[in-house]
């Protein structure tokens, strides 16, 4: 079993690096849980729209019964400036799959433009400047004509993996509607251009919509309510790959808990996700659990998320700032 799920991540880690005959590099974005946890990776509209400054770092595990799981790592930082009116931000992240085989990097650098349309109503327009670094360690992995029929791999194979690391920038934008309650974005990553120039290869590019409302339950004069139900929808489409996320987180004081649904298109369920959020002060802690619904690994436990939000004390110089009003965390 070790050997085959090594000679198949090699073969699936070969096949990311491969160009279609349609010139697109095989690959596709890095999928959180916790969308909302990570604003800036969500759309990078979201950039200072809480106006204080903020930190935010995110582990991701999938499939951690698996031999080689996807771990993901994220941190960013963003917040709002007076002088460039707007918000900017930087994100780092870094993916690791088939244990440390395929390794990616990125450094993402935002700013946000906020137009005040009027005292219920502002649009925020992003754009987002990337640096990716894509690399292989084809130490160990294991081919099949390595492999002794008595001995197992002991033999020296002929495969040869071009383990030549890869850099490319990329752009992003991305604009955000917020009308009282309401907001709306839309998000266009990886803008063509070229990844590989002598390959003529380009990453595909991914759309990523979402829309959602907080609806305020009992109130009873304070500034902020005590209950509040969020629904919230995303669909993420990327070549072939298309994901719809639904569901509805609940607020109760400081604490929260978000039950939402991951599925494509022709109503194939990938996953249930179970969230909650505590807040500490300006800490916000979150955790979430992917119940795997497909199928395709029975024993992957699932995928956990970790996430930590902090948000700075800052003097608020514009009093009709209007945050947006997405999960607060």
């Amino acid at each position: 079993m070790l050997v085959f799920n090594k000679i198949f991540c090699s073969v699936l880690l070969t096949a990311c690096f491969s160009v279609q005959s349609a010139n697109v590099l095989l690959a596709q974005d890095v999928q959180f849980s916790q969308l909302f946890a990570d604003k800036l990776y969500l759309n990078p509209a979201y950039a200072g729209s809480d106006y204080c400054p903020r930190v935010m770092a995110s582990y991701r595990n999938q499939w951690p019964g698996a031999q080689f799981p996807y771990v993901s790592y994220s941190a960013s930082f963003d917040q709002y400036s007076e002088v460039l009116h707007g918000g900017y931000g930087i994100r780092l992240m870094k993916d690791d799959q088939g244990g440390g085989v395929f390794k990616m990097i990125n450094a993402d650098f935002i700013y946000a433009h906020k137009v005040k349309i009027n005292h219920k109503s502002t649009l925020t327009m992003a754009l987002q400047a990337s640096v990716f670094q894509w690399g292989i360690n084809a130490s160990g992995l294991v081919f099949a004509d390595m492999i002794d029929p008595v001995f197992g791999p002991v033999l020296s194979g002929s495969e040869r993996v071009n383990s030549k690391a890869i850099f490319t920038h990329d752009l992003t934008t991305g604009f955000l509607l917020r009308h009282r309650k309401y907001f709306i974005g839309v998000n266009i990553s990886h803008i063509p251009h070229n990844v590989i120039p002598e390959h003529n290869s380009i990453l595909p590019m991914k759309i990523t919509a979402n829309i959602g409302a907080a609806f305020p339950i009992i109130k009873n004069g304070l500034k902020r309510p005590r209950y509040i139900l969020e629904p919230n929808i995303i669909f993420i489409k990327q070549q072939t790959f298309n994901v719809l996320y639904y569901g509805m987180y609940f607020d109760v004081s400081k604490t929260a808990m978000g039950v939402f649904l991951r599925q494509d298109l022709k109503f194939h369920y990938d996953a249930m996700i179970f969230s909650f959020h505590v807040d500490v002060k300006q800490l916000k802690i979150a955790y979430s659990f992917d119940a795997n619904l497909s199928g395709f690994i029975k024993h992957s436990f699932g995928s956990h998320e970790i996430s930590l939000v902090y948000l700075f004390d800052c003097r608020k110089k514009i009093k009709d700032y209007g945050t947006i009003s997405c999960p607060s965390f």
